[in-house]
């Protein structure tokens, strides 16, 4: 588990009827909770109304996870259906059954969503506290709007969990079709080139270090593929195994692992 920071990262409330649960999660992980207007650090985990929301207060940034609305709303509408390539990384293919996939690093839910809307079954794992209650806030608002419920219903589920212990655990009966996973990339020096929510989970989080040791486990238990995404152009997670194949769009990279069979090696 990613245990949050009590010296980056203190807990708020909007109004006092979430003072409760605001305090209930700070006393939970040993943070600071402090009354509004009066939080000292950078970051603050703010329960509001309207939902929960991550505030980086020095860049005045707020992230908040939207299945409803905002892109991934417009996306489930107007996306680029079984034929964009995260599509094709996963092996959705017409006439075939969808497969389940277990997004093994599901961060804010958004590649795990855009599959869900496809037609996969999705267990997402993440092991931040912080950021797993974002993406549980989002489900619980979602689940509300009758558009949802067809996901909630074909399986969309999240557990917080560390990828590695959860992947080793699984036995031949609960194996995923597909095991996705998306490590958290090291900052660019250009950080205009990096969306804001990425550069706002980057400082909550940090880099993933155990990603060689998660691809590992993977690829002994996922039924069919391993899906590691990757900046186009990156090096891939591990020199040792190479990718079956790529899949390649303008900025990412999907290598793709297909299971029971010889892999390359160097």
């Amino acid at each position: 588990m990613k245990t949050p920071d009590p010296s980056l990262l203190s807990v708020s409330y909007t109004q006092n009827s979430q003072k409760s649960a605001a305090q209930a999660f700070a006393g939970e992980y040993e943070l600071p909770c402090q009354p509004p207007g009066k939080v000292s650090t950078k970051l603050c985990l703010n329960f509001d109304e309207l939902g929960l929301q991550l505030l980086d207060l020095q860049n005045k940034m707020t992230l908040q996870v939207d299945f409803i609305g905002g892109s991934l709303g417009h996306r489930r509408k107007y996306g680029g259906g079984k034929g964009q390539t995260i599509a094709r990384a996963v092996g959705i293919k017409q006439g075939k059954p969808m497969p389940e996939v277990l997004d093994a690093t599901a961060g804010l839910g958004k590649d795990s969503y855009v599959l869900a809307c496809l037609g996969c079954s999705i267990t997402m794992l993440e092991r931040s506290p912080v950021v797993a209650a974002l993406l549980r806030d989002g489900i619980d608002r979602a689940s509300l709007n009758i558009d949802f419920q067809e996901i909630i219903d074909r399986g969309f589920s999240l557990k917080q969990s560390d990828a590695l212990s959860y992947i080793e655990m699984l036995d031949d009966e609960h194996k995923p079709d597909v095991i996705y996973l998306d490590p958290m990339y090291p900052e660019r020096k250009k950080s205009a080139s990096v969306k804001k929510n990425m550069q706002l989970l980057q400082q909550l989080l940090g880099q993933d270090m155990d990603t060689h040791n998660v691809l590992s486990a993977a690829l002994q238990k996922a039924k069919q593929r391993v899906v590691v995404k990757r900046p186009k152009g990156a090096p891939v997670l591990d020199f040792e195994v190479r990718p079956t194949l790529h899949y390649e769009s303008k900025s990412t990279r999907y290598d793709v692992y297909i299971v029971n069979q010889p892999q390359s090696t160097q």
